[in-house]
């Protein structure tokens, strides 16, 4: 039975118990009237094997031929039934019917005295016959008795007993569906206690729903229930937090708006608007890198990130189409900036997009933090597993800070360069989920700082 929209749980469990109830019930009546039906024969077929072989006691040898000894008064007692018609016919092989009726058919069976029992129609109306014969030695020939009766009495049996083993039975039946709404409600007490729990609930309680106490299928869902509530307490965390960082930094840029917009109102002179002018379009492009960076966070989180699909990338082709666009700024600043990779693809499962990000934000970190003439170096390896790095040999960052630089917002103390924090966290992220190890060591010769990020072999394809 399928379940409509508006069917309920109760219902459905309701219903197909009480159906498998009423098919056992059938069930149970067929057996029931075959097991009335067979101890009804038993008796009756009994009877009548025990009243052939008193005809058959009857037989007597005279003269050399087989004859029947039976009082006229005993065959009327064998006759007397005040429901059923019972018949009987005795034959020789040799001179053919000496006794009964003619009407019974002629039934073959081992000259032994075992009997037969076999069900025939005689003038349209079933009958039980029971047949033996008997050899007669002194007679040289065999006798034949068959005793026959219609079936009223068995049927009355039958139905007597069916009805004595159905009425408990049935009795049975109407309590266990008295019963059964009683029961699928304690069954279900559990997942109902659970619903209550959770309708009792406002938009803001995320918190586990409890487990204690409930059969192994309702913990299944409450675990399930569970999950799912994390989940959404990590993405409302996540946006609550974006929220909360793009109120509070961009703050600063737009305040410096508001002040250089006033500025550049109230300027009485060329040059005391293009000064406020130069502030103002520096403050748009911090308020702009700014919420940039947080989209990419956004975008990078694990929940976001979780739900972007995976395709084989070559890392080699991805990072020098991503240091090109990186070539006139390193140019603008002075910095000589080089590319490393090996010729052969190397072929990794990742989002092309959240890579790129993840690339330009190590490039772009880079950059920011080494002086003219340095040296940056964007570089791929194959072995000992995929992975790609950022090396510069600017001024280097404390091994002691090497743990916080990846935190949002973070800036190293003493740090002239414009940033608004965001860069490494962002590659945290997405390195995460990529399943990827982001590593922090000095440059070459203890120089600078080389940001590398390895990824898993399992993520590696052929």
């Amino acid at each position: 039975m399928k379940l409509t929209s508006e069917s309920t749980l109760f219902s459905g469990l309701t219903t197909r118990f009480i159906g498998a109830v009423v098919a056992l019930l059938l069930l149970d009546g067929i057996a029931c009237y075959l097991t009335a039906s067979h101890f009804a024969n038993l008796v009756y077929d009994r009877w009548l094997v025990d009243s052939t072989r008193s005809l058959a006691q009857a037989l007597r040898v005279v003269n050399g031929e087989v004859t029947i000894d039976l009082p006229q008064a005993a065959l009327q007692i064998f006759r007397f039934d005040e429901v059923d018609r019972t018949d009987f016919r005795v034959s020789t092989l040799k001179r053919g019917q000496i006794a009964g009726d003619n009407h019974l058919p002629a039934l073959s069976s081992k000259a032994d005295g075992s009997v037969q029992l076999v069900t025939v129609n005689v003038r349209n109306e079933p009958r039980r016959v029971v047949t033996t014969r008997i050899n007669e030695p002194a007679a040289d020939d065999v006798a034949t008795v068959e005793v026959g009766e219609t079936l009223h009495k068995r049927s009355t049996l039958a139905a007597e007993i069916l009805l004595a083993m159905a009425a408990p039975q049935l009795g049975l039946l109407l309590v266990a569906l008295l019963l059964t709404p009683f029961a699928v409600a304690r069954g279900l007490q559990p997942l109902t206690t659970l619903a209550g729990a959770i309708e009792l609930r406002d938009h803001e309680n995320l918190a586990p729903v409890p487990e204690l106490n409930l059969p192994r299928e309702a913990r299944v869902l409450a675990a399930k229930i569970n999950e799912l509530l994390a989940r959404l307490e990590r993405v409302v965390s996540a946006q609550r937090r974006f929220v909360t960082d793009a109120a509070h930094q961009l703050r600063t840029p737009l305040a410096a708006i508001m002040l250089y917009s006033e500025r550049a109102a109230r300027a009485e002179d060329r040059e005391s608007a293009e000064q406020a002018l130069r502030g103002l379009q520096s403050s748009v492009a911090r308020a702009a890198r700014l919420s940039q960076q947080l989209l990419a966070l956004a975008r990078a989180a694990p929940d976001a990130a979780a739900g972007s699909a995976l395709s084989a990338i070559d890392l080699v082709g991805l990072a020098r189409g991503v240091g090109e666009e990186w070539i006139p700024r390193a140019l603008e600043r002075k910095i000589d900036f080089g590319f490393v990779a090996p010729e052969s693809p190397v072929i990794v499962a990742g989002n092309p997009g959240l890579l790129g990000e993840l690339m330009s934000n190590l490039i772009d970190n880079a950059l920011r933090y080494c002086g003219p003439r340095s040296r940056v170096t964007l570089s791929v390896a194959a072995t000992p597993a995929p992975a790609l790095a950022v090396e510069d040999d600017g001024p280097g960052i404390p091994e002691e800070e090497h743990g916080k630089i990846f935190e949002r917002f973070y800036r190293l103390s003493g740090s002239n360069a414009e940033g608004c924090g965001l860069g490494l966290a962002i590659v945290k992220e997405i390195a995460a989920a990529h399943r990827a190890v982001t590593r922090v060591s000095s440059g070459r010769g203890g120089r600078g700082i080389c940001f590398t990020v390895e990824f898993p072999a399992t993520l590696q394809a052929g």
